[in-house]
């Protein structure tokens, strides 16, 4: 709850499943920002007549199953889902590690992304529904062990000898949900299967090896330096930060990339190999041309700082 009463924002999650009553609901008035809801089917009409605004997903738990959420990657094995008379809900990533071969939930329903074996189709097919993202079935040999999954959540960063698993086996799977970043040179690749959902950010020189065994949702990025620097908020870069460089670099921001007073396009061709921004970037207009030749992605626009800031 804000200090706004009855109003209800900022949250990734609002389990409101234990609620019975059109009453009960009356409390809230307003909900925003919030990435999924959870409530009862029951009370869908009460739900209606709240203002809500900037929510991911609505999820409906049905009259006579009981609700268990979880937020953020559930890792599962094929005989251990869940149980009739349940309803599983994953605001994240749910990762099955085996042919589904157990009781199930009676519904699932997930906010993000399912990576299941192949052959689970039938099977996982019928009891999932009203969530919001993608499914992915995983080559799987029916029979055998089956491959080792490694999950990866979170803000990741791997160097390229990680990716060669020498303690698993050739077909073993890498499942990474949010940022993985890969520095350092990419050799020999031990996983048979890489899944992302989220972001990636890659050598360029290792994109021709990886892009034969991933398999992204989300947006890839790849670098052209041997040294990435990856910036996560909105940032100001002055001409000292440049002059300080004492090599090129790979300028990869995640928000709003500033570049400012002072900073020449001499000064970026001299330090930055290449630009890559998922917001927007503001620039004096003597540095916007090296920064449009620089950019290998932007995401956002590219805009000229007239001086009237501040």
């Amino acid at each position: 709850m804000t200090d706004e009463r009855g109003v209800i924002e900022g949250q990734g999650v609002l389990d409101l499943s234990h609620l019975t009553s059109p009453e009960q609901l009356a409390a809230i008035t307003r909900i925003s920002g919030v990435g999924a809801v959870v409530l009862p089917e029951a009370l869908a009409g009460a739900y209606a007549g709240i203002s809500v605004s900037d929510v991911g997903a609505t999820i409906y738990v049905p009259e006579g199953l009981k609700a268990r959420v979880h937020v953020g990657p559930l890792v599962v094995g094929g005989d251990g889902i869940g149980a009739p008379g349940e309803m599983l809900v994953v605001v994240g990533v749910l990762v099955v590690t085996g042919l589904v071969t157990g009781e199930l939930p009676s519904r699932i329903s997930v906010v993000g992304s399912v990576f299941a074996p192949r052959g689970s189709e039938a099977a996982l097919g019928r009891v999932l529904g009203g969530g919001a993202g993608t499914v992915t079935y995983y080559r799987y040999q029916e029979g055998q062990s089956g491959p080792h999954v490694k999950m990866l959540s979170g803000q990741v960063r791997l160097t390229g000898g990680a990716l060669a698993n020498h303690s698993g086996e050739p077909g073993d799977i890498l499942i990474a949900a949010g940022q993985v970043i890969i520095t350092g040179a990419v050799g020999a690749i031990g996983y048979g299967q890489i899944f992302v959902a989220g972001q990636v950010i890659a050598p360029e020189a290792a994109q021709g090896e990886l892009e034969t065994r991933m398999d992204i949702q989300g947006q890839t990025i790849w670098y052209r330096s041997g040294d990435p620097r990856v910036l996560f908020d909105d940032i100001e870069l002055g001409p000292d930060y440049f002059r300080l460089l004492d090599h090129p670099v790979s300028l990869i921001s995640l928000g709003d990339l500033t570049i400012g007073p002072g900073v020449t396009a001499d000064l970026l061709r001299e330090h930055v190999t290449d630009i890559v921004v998922l917001g927007d970037v503001l620039a004096p207009a003597a540095a916007v041309p090296a920064v449009q030749v620089l950019a290998t992605d932007i995401y956002g626009q590219i805009q000229v700082d007239d001086g009237s800031r501040g």
